[in-house]
């Protein structure tokens, strides 16, 4: 008997996170999906129900680790909304469309989810809900995927979300809908907005918007009203340099060309902080070139090699990384790209001179070595540099000496990180 106790005090004593407060094991079950929150309740007494009172459901994903034939999407969801404890409020709701649920079913638990005051709500399906069945005074946080129907189906089903300060919206299918302006000028509290595959109208007007991401959207012809934005990110959208010189706020871009031409890009912003540009050499010709003109440019973040101009900013911190898998669909050795595509890097590379710390990733390092018979003509044109940021794990023996010329060459002071 003894023995027995000893032992389980020995487990009593190496099961710290049973011992932890409801709170904290409720944060860490809304990382591991429902399926797993749910099999927590066979461990202990101490587990048995404490899945029902979690704050955070989330059911993207449980296909993935169950099996169809022994659990039922459905049927697993059916368990988890009847035996919650209703009393405890939710906080946030992921909920993605599986077989065996339908459309009746989806909505009842999207108004339960409502009528709960939660706060964060991430729902995708194929089909179409009413706008007025999200309405709440509680919500926060809302993630709509979903069939629109049609370009004016939101004109008479406006919700009534006064808190509402993040919203994300992407229609079903390949259809680019037109998505009217009136469905946001009504959230007063909206300062995050990000659309995909929407249909901008001419006049977009929102003073309180502070973040926009647009993903393959057709953007408006006039200039925005958004003068209170300080952060835009473009996806595979069309650029339109009016656009950019009329944020007057703006303070970060991002720009991801992904598979769109970049043709002549003039980016004028008197109030530009931080820049970030993605361009796949799949997309680069060499009459491309990027014009920036920006006083106020600290800190520029590149994905590829592309002609850049830079004019009358004073470049604190430079990122260059050179290999994104999602860049190139044959396998090429860096050193094959770089001597293909010499001319993008060094017209590149030229324009960063007054950067004072370069940070670049080791595949650029790897590129640059491959190359010595290039760099050796070249002068460096980092004259400003302080510091050459390296990879995490890099040794400071990983650079060459044609690399070292190149990149450290032009400041005497500059020192390796």
């Amino acid at each position: 008997m003894a023995r027995r106790t000893k032992k389980k005090a020995k487990f009593e004593d190496k099961d710290r996170i049973s011992k932890l407060p409801d709170e904290l094991i409720h944060h860490i079950l809304g990382y591991v999906g429902m399926g797993l929150a749910v099999q927590t309740s066979v461990l202990s007494k101490r587990w048995k129900l404490l899945w029902t009172t979690l704050p955070f459901l989330n059911f993207d994903g449980y296909d993935k680790h169950y099996s169809s034939k022994k659990l039922k999407f459905y049927r697993v969801l059916k368990r988890v909304f009847f035996h919650r404890n209703h009393e405890y409020r939710m906080f946030k709701l992921v909920l993605h469309h599986r077989p065996g649920l339908t459309m009746h079913k989806l909505e009842k638990y999207v108004k339960y989810a409502i009528l709960h005051n939660v706060e964060c709500l991430d729902l995708r399906t194929n089909h179409y809900c009413p706008l007025l069945m999200f309405s709440s005074n509680f919500l926060r946080e809302l993630k709509l995927t979903m069939d629109f129907e049609s370009d004016n189906v939101m004109e008479s089903n406006r919700w009534t979300l006064p808190n509402l300060t993040t919203l994300f919206l992407k229609p079903t299918g390949k259809i680019r809908r037109m998505f009217l302006v009136s469905c946001l000028t009504c959230l007063p509290a909206l300062t995050t907005l990000g659309l995909n595959q929407c249909v901008l109208p001419d006049f977009f007007s929102l003073p309180g918007l502070r973040t926009l991401c647009l993903e393959s959207c057709d953007l408006a012809q006039n200039v925005w009203d958004l003068p209170a934005l300080l952060s835009l990110q473009l996806t595979n959208v069309s650029f339109k340099e009016d656009m950019i010189e009329s944020l007057v706020s703006l303070r970060n871009l991002t720009i991801d060309f992904d598979d769109l031409n970049i043709g002549c890009c003039n980016i004028f912003s008197s109030q530009l902080v931080n820049l970030n540009i993605r361009a796949p050499l799949r997309s680069v010709k060499k009459s491309d070139n990027i014009v920036v003109q920006a006083p106020r440019l600290c800190n520029f973040n590149a994905i590829g090699f592309f002609r850049t101009t830079i004019r009358g900013s004073e470049l604190k911190k430079v990122n260059v990384k050179f290999w994104d898998k999602t860049m190139y669909r044959n396998n090429r050795a860096p050193s094959w790209v770089l001597k293909r595509h010499k001319d993008l890097f060094q017209m590149m590379f030229s324009q960063l001179g007054s950067a004072e710390m370069l940070s670049v990733d080791l595949v650029t390092l790897q590129a640059l070595s491959g190359v010595p018979e290039i760099l050796e003509n070249l002068s460096s044109p980092f004259y400003n540099l302080k510091n050459l940021k390296l990879p995490p794990k890099c040794e400071e023996s990983i650079i060459s000496s044609p690399v070292r010329h190149y990149l450290l060459g032009g400041s005497l002071s500059a020192t390796v990180v």
